[in-house]
């Protein structure tokens, strides 16, 4: 029987309505354990929580949406590029009041969140959809900043074998589309999903409004002998109502606190295979005694989960074989500490190789691991001096794709060091596997000018950071002359509205990619102004809409539908633009 295991990190929450009115990735299951990863963990070195301090405050109460009821105990965040990374957090009390005092002058969002009722961020007023900025100044207090709390949805059902039987532990989620990683894909949404019982019930909680796939797997196998052949089955990720390709799926809609019931349906069996090949370290030594495993990857925006599907023990020669895995995609992953170069010295090393299984078994996947990479150089501003914010303020990354990284993706607060500014103004950013575009977190009213390696730009384009490699030199050049474009919306009679969505875009397609800087979104705050800053000179498009799905302008082809109804605009250095747009439905 195959084993199972879950590695859940989860950073996101969902909906309700706002009166007045985005929170990892984990690690892979190496050796047969579970490692979970998340946020970065505070560095011992950095400013305690709340030493920056103000005169403004903002105060407010959570309710349920349906009755009016105070909500206690509800929590809320606060957070603005004014405070440097130190969010602010309360609880409500029994009056479901709050109160939030010292904050610095600046641009806030709110998130709120309880036990039985959906995530809401300030200004949210659709599923998915970004909260508004809330501008505050210096001795300033906001009042009523209400919250009414819808209560979660549900989906509920029952899954069962192939002649009707009851399954249980059969792992159950509610699957949305949105595009994630280059392409339009299904990612899990409402949490970790859900076990069935005994009796093949499930429950999916904690699920805004809207339109899931729902998917269950089952990692069982078993051996029958038939005419004196033994055969190993088991169970693919199978899609309601019945069908193992999720295009086959059929949708199912839940409206705001309803449940969608009788979601029942029957696992689909196929032939498991063995998947077998070879696994060394860089140096070509054998990985002897090292787990091979193979597991499952579901990721999302701010989310990943895994689960393995079968181990293997690597041989003297390096061989190793996993016996009985059950139709799917999966990845094979090794990991190993090995001897370094250096004398006396080890280094962590990774493998994985993706793989399709379909009944058939699969036979000489080769993994040679690798060290990560790094990127190396140093931050100046446009005279080559260093910027005049403190370097703390400043962190770099590599951002790149879970399909690269064996790993099973970016593992933050692995090297605590990585990518921290030094007091020469020098970064190294460590453990890069695969292609990576280099980004950095900086102080409000600062952006990127350019970033040069062996004389080329380099902003919006990946580094190949091969095993054990150092990309040294890298030049990120900073300015204080940042760009910035304003203004109100307006409804088809020229009236002021105070809700909705701006995206402004490169005009150039080739500019618009997952993580972009030449493409920012931005609400209105309590005033209706919205506000852009930062994005790189040059020619640009801009819309306002009624509605957009968080992370929808990461789309090309979506952009490309906004390019007839969008105005133009240029962008010069510390240029600033004024826009009144019409919303658009």
């Amino acid at each position: 029987m195959a084993s199972r295991a879950f590695v859940v990190v989860l950073a996101l929450g969902a909906l309700g309505v706002a009166s007045g009115a985005a929170p990892a990735y984990g690690q892979p299951v190496f050796g047969g354990q579970q490692i979970i990863g998340g946020q970065p963990p505070r560095d011992p070195r950095a400013a305690p929580v709340n030493t920056i301090k103000g005169t403004a405050s903002i105060k407010g109460r959570v309710m349920a949406a349906d009755t009016g009821r105070p909500l206690r105990r509800a929590r809320i965040i606060v957070n603005a590029p004014e405070l440097f990374g130190e969010n602010r957090t309360t609880s409500t009390g029994a009056d479901g009041r709050y109160e939030l005092k010292d904050l610095p002058a600046g641009r806030y969002t709110l998130t709120v969140s309880r036990s039985g009722y959906l995530q809401l961020r300030y200004g949210q007023r659709r599923p998915l959809e970004q909260g508004k900025p809330l501008q505050i100044a210096d001795k300033e207090t906001v009042s009523d900043i209400d919250f009414a709390l819808l209560r979660m949805s549900l989906i509920t059902g029952r899954v069962t074998d192939e002649v009707g039987e009851a399954i249980a532990d059969a792992q159950v989620f509610a699957m949305r589309s949105t595009y994630f990683e280059g392409r339009r894909r299904l990612v899990p949404a409402g949490g970790p999903g859900g076990r069935t019982d005994d009796a093949g019930q499930f429950r999916l909680l904690g699920l805004a409004p809207g339109t899931y796939y729902v998917m269950a797997m089952m990692r069982d196998s078993w051996t029958v002998v038939e005419n004196g052949v033994e055969q190993t089955f088991g169970y693919a990720p199978t899609y309601f109502p019945g069908f193992m390709n999720a295009s086959d799926a059929r949708r199912v809609t839940v409206g705001v606190g309803q449940e969608a019931s009788n979601i029942d349906f029957g696992l689909m069996p196929g032939r498991a295979a063995d998947i077998s090949g070879t696994a060394t370290d860089s140096r070509g030594r054998p990985l002897e005694g090292q787990t091979v495993n193979v597991v499952q990857e579901m990721r999302g925006p701010g989310m990943m989960m895994m689960m393995s599907s079968g181990q293997g023990r690597v041989s003297a020669d390096g061989s190793f074989t996993v016996k009985n895995v059950s139709p799917g995609e999966y990845k094979v992953q090794v990991g190993a500490s090995t001897e370094g170069r250096i004398p006396d010295t080890r280094v962590q090393e990774a493998a994985a190789v993706p793989v399709s299984v379909n009944s058939v078994n699969i036979e000489g996947v080769s993994l040679m691991t690798s060290t990560g990479g790094a990127i190396s150089g140093y931050v100046s501003t446009e005279s080559g001096a260093p910027p005049t914010f403190p370097r703390d303020r400043m962190r770099l990354a590599a951002r790149l794709s879970g399909d690269a990284d064996p790993r099973a993706g970016p593992r933050p607060g692995l090297n605590t060091d990585s990518g921290r500014v030094k007091d020469d103004w020098s970064f190294a950013v460590t453990d890069v596997f695969g292609p990576a575009r280099l980004r950095a977190t900086l102080p409000d009213g600062w952006a990127i000018k350019s970033m040069l390696y062996d004389g080329r730009e380099i902003g919006d384009t990946p580094l190949e950071a091969r095993g054990g490699e150092e990309i040294a030199g890298v030049q990120v050049i900073l300015t204080d002359r940042v760009t910035s474009v304003s203004g109100r919306f307006t409804d088809e009679k020229g009236a002021p509205v105070t809700d909705g969505t701006v995206i402004v875009f490169a005009e150039e397609a080739d500019k618009w990619s997952e993580d972009s800087r030449f493409v920012r979104s931005a609400r209105p705050d309590q005033q209706g102004e919205y506000r852009v800053r930062g994005l790189p000179p040059g020619d640009y498009l801009a819309v306002a809409l009624t509605y957009v799905e968080d992370g929808m302008w990461n789309d090309p082809e979506y952009l490309e539908t906004l390019r007839a109804s969008a105005e133009k605009l240029r962008l010069q250095e510390a240029g600033t633009a004024t826009l009144s747009l019409k919303l658009l439905p």
